[in-house]
Order: C-alpha cells, then sequence, then structure tokens
C-alpha cells in the first residue's frame, strides 16, 4: 500500500505535532544534566581555594561572564565557562521545543490537503486513526470528550486533536475537511453521523473535487445502511447530483460479518461433510446486530453444490419479537416459498435465567438437527465470553458437537487473544474463534481502501463484460477490474459483494483449498471447475443469487410486468429450469468470477483439498 493520504503540508504538521508531544527522554535531560555538572562541579573545583562561598559565587558568575572567565587559557576554565552558557540555553531550547512544535503544527495545517479527517472518539475511531498513521496519513481526529491522556497518547503517534462539534460548520473547516482525501463520520450515533455528511456537502458545496471526497458513514442500524446505499445510487441515477464527495455508507457489523464468510467457508463446509450433513446449519446464540449481520451473509453466500440450502437456528431471549424484526426487515426471503424462503427458527432461552447444559442441545438437536458451527453474540463481550466458555464445555463433553464457536468481541482482549484463537490443537474438538473486533475492522484497509470490496468489483466486471466464455483474467485485469468500482450503482454492488463472499464456497465446491506453507507445494494460480460440476455449481449459483436478492427485498415481477430496478421486481426470480440458455451462463459466468476472486485474494495459489 505505497500510497499515503497527506500533501506536504499535512505531513509537516503531523511530524511536528508528534515531535513536539514526544516526551522528554533520557538523552534530553541526559545533555541539561552534563553541562550543568561541568558548570557547576567544574567551577567548584576550580575556586576551592577562594572559600565556599566565595567559590560558588565565582562558579555562577561564569554565566555573566565575570572577568576572570574572558582570555581564559585554562582547559577547565574555558570549558565550565561554556558549559555555563550551554546549560541554560539548551534547557530553555528544551522547555519550548513543545509549544514551538505545536504552533508550527498549526501554521502547517492552514495548508493540509488529500489527509484523513476523522470524526469520533469511540474507541473504533481511534483505531482507525492510529492504522492510518502506520501507514504515514496525515490524520485530524475531531473529538468532544477525549481524556487528556489518550489525546496525548494520540499527539505522540502524529494524530491531529481537535476539540468540537464535527457537525459544525466551522469546526470541519478547521481540520479542512473540505480539502482532505477521505472524511470518515463515527460518531455511536447514527443521526450525529448523518449530520456530519451532510455538513461536509455544505461546506464543499459546488467546489469541484476530483477525485472526489470519499465521505465514509458508520451506521448501526442494518435498514438505515441499505437505505443511505440506496440514496447514493438514487443520485448516480439521477445524474445531477455533483460529484464532488462520494458517499461511502458503511457497518461495523457488516464489515466483521463478511469477513468471517470468506475467511471460514471452507473450515464450516469441510465439517459439513464430514459429519455427514446434507446441509450446513448454523446456530447462534443471541440475536443482536452483529449476529443478525453474519446471519444475513450465510443465507445470502453461504451455497454449496454439495449440500441443500443453509439452515439457521437461533435461541434469544426474545424469540418472538426477534422473529417479527427479522422477518420483517426482510419479507420477501419469506413470500415467495415456490422459490425460496429463508431456512431460520427461532426458540427461546434465557441465558440469565438458564444454563448451558445436554438440554439445551436435546432441544436444538430435535427440533433443527446438529449443528455445524455455532455463533455467539448476545450483546457484551463479557457475557459472549461467558456463554461461549459453557458451550465450549458441553459441546466437549464425549464430543457432542465438535464445531467452532464464533464468538463476536466489540474489542481484542486477553482471553480472546490466549484462548480463543481458532482450532490450535491437533484433537477434534470445539473451539473458539473470536470475531468482529474494532482493532481487525476498522483499519484504513478496509475502511479507506474497500478491501472486502475487492472482489465484489471484479465479479461485476465478470457480468458486465461477459468474461464466462473466455479464458481466466490476468492479475492486471484483476486489478483494473476494482478502478471503476466506485460508478457501480448499489444494487449491483450488493449482489456482488455476496459473489465475492461466496468465492470460497465455489473453490471448495470445486475441489481446491488455498495452498499453505506446510503443504511444502507450490499452489496452483489458476484453479478450474470440473466438467461434470459446471452445470451443477451454476444450478446452486442461481439459487443463491436468488436468496440474495430476496434477502436485499427484490421480489418476482408479477404476469406481464417488466424488470423495474426503481420498485426492486426483477424478471429473472424464477426456478432455474425457466432460464433461457443466456440466462443460465450468466449464472457461469458468475461463477467463473468467484474463481477468479479467489485468485485475487489467495495469491499464493491452490491445492487439491482431501
Amino acid at each position: 500500500m505505497a500510497h499515503t493520504y497527506a500533501n506536504t503540508r499535512s505531513r509537516a504538521a503531523a511530524w511536528l505535532t508528534a515531535i513536539s508531544h514526544t516526551r522528554a527522554g533520557a538523552m534530553r535531560w541526559g545533555v541539561v544534566f552534563l553541562l550543568s555538572l561541568i558548570w557547576i562541579g567544574g567551577g567548584l573545583y576550580l575556586w576551592r581555594g577562594e572559600g565556599a562561598l566565595e567559590a560558588i559565587y565565582r562558579t555562577l558568575s561564569a554565566v555573566s561572564m565575570w572577568d576572570k572567565y574572558f582570555d581564559a587559557e585554562a582547559p577547565l576554565l574555558e570549558l565550565v565557562r561554556f558549559a555555563a552558557i550551554a546549560a541554560p540555553a539548551v534547557g530553555l531550547l528544551f522547555a519550548f521545543s513543545g509549544q514551538l512544535g505545536r504552533s508550527l503544527a498549526r501554521i502547517f495545517n492552514l495548508g493540509a490537503k488529500h489527509h484523513v479527517v476523522i470524526a469520533g472518539d469511540s474507541p473504533a475511531a481511534l483505531s482507525l486513526a492510529l492504522d492510518c498513521r502506520k501507514h504515514k496519513d496525515a490524520v485530524i481526529l475531531i473529538a468532544q470528550a477525549l481524556p487528556d491522556e489518550t489525546a496525548l497518547g494520540l499527539r505522540r503517534k502524529g494524530v491531529i486533536v481537535l476539540e468540537g462539534d464535527a457537525t459544525h460548520l466551522e469546526t470541519l473547516r478547521t481540520a479542512r475537511a473540505h480539502y482532505a482525501a477521505h472524511v470518515v463520520a463515527f460518531e455511536p450515533d447514527d443521526t450525529a453521523n448523518l449530520q456530519i455528511e451532510a455538513a461536509v456537502r455544505r461546506l464543499v458545496g459546488a467546489s469541484k473535487r476530483k477525485p472526489p471526497i470519499g465521505v465514509h458513514v458508520a451506521t448501526r442500524s442494518a435498514m438505515l445502511l441499505k437505505e443511505a446505499r440506496e440514496m447514493r445510487s438514487a443520485q448516480m441515477r439521477s445524474g445531477k447530483a455533483v460529484m464532488n464527495i462520494d458517499p461511502k455508507p458503511f457497518s461495523l457489523e457488516e464489515m466483521s460479518a463478511r469477513a468471517l464468510i470468506q475467511t471460514q467457508s471452507q473450515t464450516v463446509l469441510g465439517l459439513a461433510q464430514q459429519f455427514g450433513q446434507d446441509r450446513v446449519h448454523v446456530v447462534f446464540f443471541g440475536f443482536d446486530g452483529g449476529a443478525e449481520a453474519v446471519a444475513e451473509r450465510v443465507l445470502m453466500s453461504l451455497w454449496s453444490a454439495h449440500f441443500e440450502a443453509p439452515r439457521l437456528t437461533v435461541l434469544t431471549q426474545n424469540a418472538d419479537i426477534a422473529e417479527a424484526g427479522f422477518r420483517a426487515r426482510h419479507r420477501e426471503a419469506f413470500a415467495h416459498p415456490h422459490i425460496w424462503s429463508a431456512d431460520i427458527s427461532f426458540m427461546s432461552f434465557d441465558w440469565d435465567a438458564e444454563s448451558i447444559g445436554h438440554d439445551v442441545l436435546d432441544k436444538v438437536e430435535q427440533a433443527r438437527g446438529k449443528p455445524t458451527a455455532l455463533v455467539v453474540s448476545i450483546g457484551s463481550d463479557p457475557g459472549n465470553i461467558h456463554l461461549a466458555i459453557a458451550l465450549k464445555r458441553a459441546c466437549n463433553h464425549r464430543l457432542r458437537w465438535p464445531v467452532p464457536i464464533f464468538m463476536r468481541e466489540s474489542s481484542q482482549s486477553e482471553f480472546s487473544q490466549q484462548y480463543a484463537k481458532g482450532d490450535d490443537t491437533e484433537e477434534f474438538d470445539a473451539y473458539l474463534q473470536a470475531f468482529g473486533s474494532h482493532q481487525i475492522n476498522a483499519t484504513r484497509a478496509r475502511i479507506l481502501d474497500g478491501w472486502l470490496d475487492r472482489g465484489a468489483a471484479i465479479a461485476h466486471e465478470h457480468y458486465q463484460k461477459g468474461l464466462g466464455e473466455r479464458d481466466e483474467m490476468s492479475m492486471k485485469e484483476l486489478q483494473a477490474a476494482t478502478r471503476d468500482w466506485s460508478d457501480v450503482l448499489e444494487t449491483y454492488r450488493a449482489a456482488n459483494r455476496a459473489v465475492s463472499d461466496a468465492a470460497m464456497t465455489k473453490v471448495w465446491d470445486a475441489g481446491w483449498r488455498p495452498a499453505t506453507k506446510e503443504d511444502g507445494l507450490k499452489g496452483d494460480t489458476s484453479p478450474t471447475v470440473p466438467d461434470d460440476l459446471q452445470e451443477r455449481m451454476a444450478k446452486r449459483e442461481h439459487d443463491r443469487w436468488m436468496a440474495e436478492r430476496l434477502m436485499s427485498g427484490w421480489r418476482p415481477t408479477l404476469e406481464g410486468e417488466a424488470r423495474n430496478n426503481d420498485l426492486m421486481a426483477h424478471n429473472k426470480l424464477i426456478p432455474w429450469d425457466a432460464l433461457t440458455e443466456a440466462d443460465k451462463n450468466n449464472d457461469a459466468v458468475q461463477v467463473r468470477a468467484a474463481m477468479n476472486v479467489a485468485r485475487l485474494l489467495h495469491k499464493e495459489g491452490f491445492v487439491p483439498r482431501a
């Protein structure tokens, strides 16, 4: 990642901020102490025969250049003279260097451009600021209630901290937000983040910005995220909007869910095959925003040609309320059972009043079957840890459920780093895998550079250009496909995100897995789909695509109705056998797209899986 977000002035301001807030190290104080020791010690030694008070007087007189110190020929006398002058001068320079550096930093910041502005004082916002500084970006953080020690630590890293309300125009003007490369609205309140985006729009006005300023708006509400993205698409379709800013709504919950599916899908599929299951079955303990994001991604992406449609079971304290909310947010996913209906069931379980034991496991098995994986996300990190530990004990008793337990955490803890880092033993048993921490998700790569969308851009390129009929794309073509992603409408973005998230599932279906150092083999960088699997995988891709469209709010067209993007009605939401050959080929194209997505994300290549 060679590119940095900064210009010369913003880079100088960041450097001066770091220097001026650096602790006075041992060397700095050592220099002052050494000069003082030479001055006082040497002077007292020189005038030791004059009596104690006279010796002290003559030693201190070295500062005023007393006559005896002029035309000094004795080396020690000359050394004392210069040390006496240097000690206070160096001390004053060190004392005022911090203030001088801060003043110069403010002056240089007046010309800052192409930098990163982050509004918010949450742990995620601070993580992003520090990660940007690791990549040498110039960062201005706008915060209202940041503790002094935290602010000092950030400034020592070169982050310029401004106290103020980022929803106010003047605060953003001071931060030079209208000249930034990226502005990140990272307040904990969704409304405040939308107000920050609106304030940036007013600040920029009709001024031209090329490239446009990326305004990344954090949202906690899944529905608000969807609406914000649709508004962006509506502006693009109208062609009237001045694209001097590029709004990019994002959700940390969605990011963590997508990353989990992309990295763990092959593990889950392998377990389903090992258990002899007919479908992947994920059981959720808790159903907060993070858990729901994972559930959505499983239903949209975890479709294998070797299994039936994925199954979800949710255990939560208020099952009826959780189910009603999920069905309301995804009405179309349950309204058309002739093509697909989400296989998700909600059960009541009060983890505050009930313990994890065989009765809970029995209830799940009898009603829904054995699980392939568990997800723990009840809304608090301590609660997730407590519940995950209890589940691990119950699952490992007589190897009842030897499955991965994905434990959500908002912030990395000592526990997760020691005991929830994946399957690190040779035994076939249940294990803990933490996911979702802001230290991993709130990064420059994921938020500013959109790394999770790289694969989606490639999938869209395949669909646009019909690349399923030709040889695989070169690596240069794969990288070039991501350049025009910002011009893609949201409806296509959402569809291709799901294709990208399903890439490793397609690779698994085709009989491959990523190469590792332990293999001792050079990976194949062009994995292929066996001929006897191509139609089967294309059919399953069509099923997956229909599930994603229905989950995203699309519906089948009525009899005689044409496709209508504004009304979210699609004429291809029909069974596989009703498709034309051209339509079936489009699904084959997306299978090829998924394989190429995997190639880009795993440059080490692939080896045949056992």
